[in-house]
């Protein structure tokens, strides 16, 4: 991977520098892989399992799956069951003995606040999901979709559901008649009037306005200084001294996410993007993460999904597969000729990865040397 990334294979690289990279690329991977796990809140269980019942005699030998451990070994086991023995068109039922094996689990869980198999921060982060006006769909399971409270709204649940709404719990609604509210989470509701209008709701007409010619794109307004009088200011939207206004452009302030890109569409009027390799509506941008969703396009039977980045991922062959090929995925190592476990006389056959049958197609022994015993063991 170092040499795949960085380019450590080239002959132009020294020997102490690829040492050094090398080192610096696991130290990375372990940074990585321990701030991973800081959002993991695994489970701890205990796993019981039995093998199949068989002949009491022939169950000495019988092994536990991989990673189990045998509770009863050096015995026959538990004498709890029954198995079938055919004898030509006969089907007998004798009591046998089957193994208890059992393995440490650990269920993998995400912390709360946390979603996906990944378990990425939810919007708004681990510590108030959702801004704390919502609730996150988390676990490992979840999308990190917020769902918000009533009169709540955004990626995040950080803005009022509509416009005309302001207040810390977006309850309130704005009056203006004439004019342009402050609303929002953080807005009072107070109205900035169009000209020729006044008043606390924007709804008193101002007559002598008529008369007060004000250029383009002011309006006529009671003084600040004195209501008596009336001045031109600039219209909403707009900023300047009254004689002369420009349209407020959002743009030049930071109103968007850091990673998103505003774009201007007219007098204090814009949108927010998120960029490539994030999501969002813009105020809150979430790296997206391709094992997510669609597990990256990897093949979910033979390899993982490998987060890289912001909208990067790549597919890594499973334990016991090889040779990954793009959109296909890999194949099974064949035990039976990378490690063959099976005695001489015996044929190996693979039946599961990393998982040969070591009971099946047994090469019969001479005559002097048959029993039904003996067989048994020379096939473990």
């Amino acid at each position: 991977m170092a040499c795949r990334f960085l380019k450590l294979c080239s002959s132009n690289w020294s020997s102490p520098a690829k040492t050094l990279l090398g080192a610096l690329l696991m130290g990375l991977n372990f940074f990585f892989f321990m701030f991973s796990q800081a959002k993991r809140c695994d489970k701890k269980s205990l796993l019981t399992v039995r093998t199949e019942c068989q002949s009491c005699s022939l169950n000495v030998g019988t092994k536990c799956p991989d990673g189990y451990t045998k509770v009863t070994n050096g015995s026959v086991g538990v004498r709890d069951c029954r198995y079938i023995f055919e004898i030509r068109k006969y089907s007998l039922s004798l009591p046998g003995c089957r193994h208890i094996c059992r393995k440490d689990y650990v269920q993998p869980q995400c912390c709360p606040g946390h979603w996906g198999p990944d378990c990425m921060e939810c919007p708004g982060g681990a510590s108030s999901p959702c801004s704390g006006r919502g609730s996150c769909a988390e676990g490992m399971e979840g999308n990190g979709s917020c769902s918000c409270q009533d009169g709540f709204g955004g990626t995040a649940c950080e803005t009022c559901a509509d416009d005309n709404l302001f207040g810390p719990s977006c309850s309130a609604v704005c009056s203006c008649v004439h004019g342009v509210c402050n609303s929002g989470i953080d807005g009072d509701g107070s109205c900035e009037c169009y000209s020729a209008y006044t008043g606390p709701n924007c709804d008193k007409p101002i007559p002598e306005c008529a008369a007060l010619l004000c250029p383009e794109n002011s309006r006529c307004s009671p003084s600040s200084q004195d209501e008596t009088k009336l001045e031109c200011k600039c219209l909403p939207n707009y900023q300047g001294d009254g004689h002369y206004c420009e349209p407020i452009n959002p743009c030049l302030q930071a109103v968007c996410h850091p990673h998103a890109h505003c774009t201007y569409l007219g007098p204090n009027q814009h949108s927010c993007t998120c960029l490539e390799g994030y999501h969002g509506d813009g105020q809150v941008c979430l790296p997206v993460d391709p094992c997510q969703t669609h597990y990256g396009n990897c093949p979910t039977e033979s390899t993982v999904c490998i987060y890289d980045g912001p909208g990067q991922s790549h597919c890594e062959c499973k334990e016991h597969y090889r040779n990954y090929v793009p959109g296909v995925g890999c194949s099974v190592i064949d035990v039976c000729e990378s490690n063959n476990p099976c005695h001489r006389n015996a044929n190996c056959t693979t039946i599961a990865p990393g998982q040969p049958n070591l009971h099946t197609f047994c090469h019969p022994l001479s005559k002097s040397e048959y029993n039904t015993s003996t067989l048994s063991l020379l096939c473990i």
